[in-house]
């Protein structure tokens, strides 16, 4: 059998071909990684779109979520919900808060010692 290339120039061109196949697949991974992270951020932007949570009609009962909607409550499809309202609860009751703060003031008496 003629031998045309010393075994020496194998072994060489096996090594280099064995890089470039182990960097190609590291850079391969590397990618899928980046197209994944990025995917992953872009429906944790889309869920944090979802208004139930601060919606009139939520309730935080697992059970029963929105009372107009219970089907789709918490999901994508509520993202553009019609039925939206605003709560306002927690609004009112800081309003309340630094009204009672403000009358408590007013009047020279201290809240903490107030019965």
């Amino acid at each position: 059998m003629i031998n045309f290339l010393p075994e020496e120039i194998l072994q060489s061109l096996a090594r280099t071909i064995f890089m470039i196949g182990m960097i190609s697949l590291i850079i391969i991974g590397l990618r899928n990684f980046y197209v994944t992270f990025q995917s992953g951020i872009s429906y944790l932007k889309r869920l944090h779109q979802i208004p139930c949570s601060r919606c009139t009609f939520f309730t935080g009962d697992y059970r029963l979520k929105c009372t107009v909607h219970p089907y789709s409550a918490l999901t994508e499809t509520a993202i553009n919900c019609s039925d939206y309202e605003t709560n306002n609860n927690l609004a009112k009751a800081l309003q309340v808060c630094e009204a009672n703060s403000q009358y408590s003031h007013s009047q020279g008496t201290n809240p903490a010692t107030h019965n």
